[in-house]
């Protein structure tokens, strides 16, 4: 049986993309990293991804979470070279 660590090392994700994809959805890891493994499959789903990555920083600042907001900016900063946003027409 694979770990939750085994399946995203397997599908090349992070912890910060689950992590993003967990706390906007509000979902169980394990359907986190199913529903991320989904998104990254398609345009859409990128550019979707890169909105919860935006609205977690964004509500880190609102709520004066520095650190919080400088850590998702550098999560951001690497997703954003791996999966540049898609233009989206």
């Amino acid at each position: 049986m694979l770990s939750i660590t085994d399946l995203k090392d397997f599908i090349d994700l992070d912890h910060e993309t689950v992590q993003i994809v967990h706390e906007s959805t509000h979902l169980s890891e394990s359907q986190a990293v199913n529903l991320a493994e989904e998104l990254l499959k398609s345009e859409r789903g990128v550019y979707t991804l890169h909105q919860m990555f935006r609205d977690q920083i964004a509500a880190a600042a609102e709520h004066h979470q520095l650190s919080r907001e400088q850590e998702l900016r550098k999560a951001y900063a690497y997703f954003s070279r791996k999966y540049p946003m898609p233009r989206m027409f």
